[in-house]
């Protein structure tokens, strides 16, 4: 194994990342158009709760309830992503 091997492994995580990516941006696309905010706000522009809560008058309960099933989501549809094609026995 030479350096052209872990070059090739390094490209080929790469490309994986970044399939994994686009494909959970689908799936955000996807989301109620309020879980989408949610997730847009808090994951990718990295608001507290406390901020989430002012800028769109709810509570921050209800705010984690909504995040929590918008990440349930992308979870399970990341899972099915994964295991597609693959017989589990």
């Amino acid at each position: 194994r030479g350096l052209g091997d872990v070059y090739k492994r390094q490209v080929q995580r790469q490309v994986e990342v970044s399939d994994d990516l686009n494909w959970v941006q689908k799936i955000i696309e996807k989301l109620p158009e309020q879980q989408k905010i949610l997730i847009q706000l808090r994951e990718v522009e990295q608001y507290e709760y406390e901020e989430i809560a002012k800028m769109t008058d709810m509570k921050e309960t209800a705010i984690r309830v909504a995040l929590s099933r918008a990440r349930k989501k992308i979870k399970e549809e990341m899972i099915k992503r994964h295991r597609y094609g693959i017989k589990s026995n």
